[in-house]
């Protein structure tokens, strides 16, 4: 019984491994700059017809295949051409993270491309528009349910964030409020379509001008940052900064914790926050500040809870080439350039899981062929960049992990947290006990790159009911069994 349960998960698994993957494995951003990552290692990709500044998203099928992308105000299909009905969407390219694309729960064909604008007075809200992939011939194509406000975001600009809610299947989408009502919220996507009544959680009040800058939730969905470059206004150049948040990803709460500034005082605005990015294993923040010249900083997330201790962790990694931060699908955090000067690079955090300079940080990494970048890199999903999954949750029954290296790995050692290991790709592994462990895993690609991660898993303890001392009955005799407490 016990082998046939185990073959069983594994067959459903590895079903929902194959529908499952590959979503973020092409980025299409700024001035025809794109990039390929089905390799495992980044190709460079000007393959599209379509620009923007900084807001885009691009969906790719469970295969890595593109299917559509969005720029904030235009919908384009696999071909690189508009889909029929998919211009004019209320939007804005500049915005920070002006596009979102998530696909239906449930559904194979449909997905939804939200849009926000940019700051004041161009701050006109948040809109979503449904795709249906099974239109114009399978190129798809943008339904009649386009541009629908959202009316709990009806003052939202440049945040746009997405993470699947606790159950796995549904998905949060997150933004930031500002005039006269200040909140974050979230909305619910699920198999039966967008809830459009949101979860408002209370901020402080924020101008609504001059607030570009990025948001990130932690990958083990537990804290949010958000940062917001606010100045030219008197008194507030504390408010340059960046939002410290916790986050349930069963409620789709927020909760503001404290904000960090780099500024000495409140009344002479220097440093600019522009882009936040978590490390994979959710241990570390990226931060970008414009101050003369672009800076990035390292914090440390086991502070996050002190609010002073969380500051002193701040490390200066680089002064160069940092705005916008991106995690890909190798793991790494990928860097667009300079504020204020063209570049035509991008810069890479090849080892992000470590502290201080170990992290490896590299300027004028990856070439774009002479083409531009802006501020920031492509939004999308943070659930397509989990490095590992796993199926399970009980106590002395399989627990299966999922890995989501790529290419595959040469070598590979999981240490499950209960002083087990396993060098097997796809592991299947018990545990004894209820309980959070943290499950280590050492990658080495044939390229001889070696890549560090973890997560925490939390295993459920297994009901062991007493059924009383063991009965010797005959055959077609009946007997009660009760458990005990």
């Amino acid at each position: 019984m016990k082998r046939a349960t185990l073959l069983l998960l594994l067959l459903v698994f590895i079903g929902y491994v194959v529908n499952a993957q590959n979503q973020a494995n092409l980025w299409y951003w700024s001035q025809y700059c794109g990039l390929d990552f089905n390799s495992g290692i980044p190709v460079y990709n000007d393959q599209i017809i379509i620009a923007s500044h900084s807001a885009m998203s691009v969906m790719c099928d469970t295969n890595g295949n593109l299917l559509l992308s969005c720029n904030g105000i235009q919908v384009v299909n696999r071909e690189g051409n508009t889909m029929p009905n998919g211009q004019n969407l209320i939007g804005s390219t500049v915005a920070s993270m002006g596009a979102l694309i998530v696909q239906q729960p449930g559904s194979d064909h449909l997905y939804y491309v939200f849009t926000v604008s940019n700051e004041y007075p161009e701050n006109i809200g948040m809109y979503y528009s449904v795709v249906d992939m099974n239109l114009d011939g399978g190129l798809g194509d943008v339904t009649s349910e386009k541009n629908v406000p959202l009316a709990d975001a009806w003052a939202a600009s440049n945040k746009l964030t997405s993470v699947r809610h606790a159950n796995g299947e549904d998905i949060w989408i997150i933004s930031r409020n500002f005039k006269a009502d200040q909140y974050y919220v979230a909305f619910l996507l699920t198999s039966t379509g967008l809830s459009t009544e949101g979860v408002m959680s209370l901020v402080q009040w924020r101008d609504d001008m001059n607030n570009e800058g990025n948001m990130k939730i932690t990958h083990n969905k537990k804290y949010m940052a958000a940062a917001y470059r606010h100045y030219k206004s008197e008194n507030g150049a504390f408010s340059q900064c960046i939002d410290i948040c916790s986050f349930n990803a069963a409620s789709g709460k927020i909760e503001l914790l404290y904000t960090i500034s780099k500024n000495p005082n409140d009344w002479s605005g220097q440093y600019q926050p522009w882009a936040v990015e978590f490390s994979p294993d959710s241990k570390l923040l990226y931060v970008t500040f414009y101050k003369e010249v672009m800076e990035l900083y390292q914090y440390d997330m086991q502070y996050v809870e002190d609010s002073a201790q969380f500051k002193q962790s701040e490390t200066l990694i680089t002064k160069g080439p940092v705005n916008g931060l991106q995690l890909a699908r190798d793991g790494k955090i990928y860097c667009t350039g300079y504020l204020t000067t063209e570049y035509d690079y991008l810069s890479v955090i090849h080892e992000p899981w470590k502290r201080g300079a170990d992290c490896n940080f590299q300027a004028n990494t990856i070439y774009l062929n002479g083409r531009t970048t802006d501020w920031f890199l492509p939004n999308m999903l943070l659930d397509h960049l989990y490095r590992f999954e796993w199926e399970g949750e009980c106590a002395h029954h399989p627990i299966a992990f999922q890995p989501n290296f790529i290419p595959e790995p040469s070598s590979i050692l999981w240490n499950f947290g209960d002083m087990q290991s396993s060098t097997e790709l796809w592991p299947v592994h018990y545990y004894e006990n209820g309980g959070e462990y943290e499950v280590y895993v050492t990658v080495t690609y044939p390229s001889g790159r070696v890549e560090e991660t973890s997560r925490v898993i939390t295993i459920k303890d297994s009901p062991s009911p007493d059924l009383g001392p063991d009965q010797l009955i005959c055959e077609g005799e009946e007997t009660v069994l009760t458990a005990g407490r």
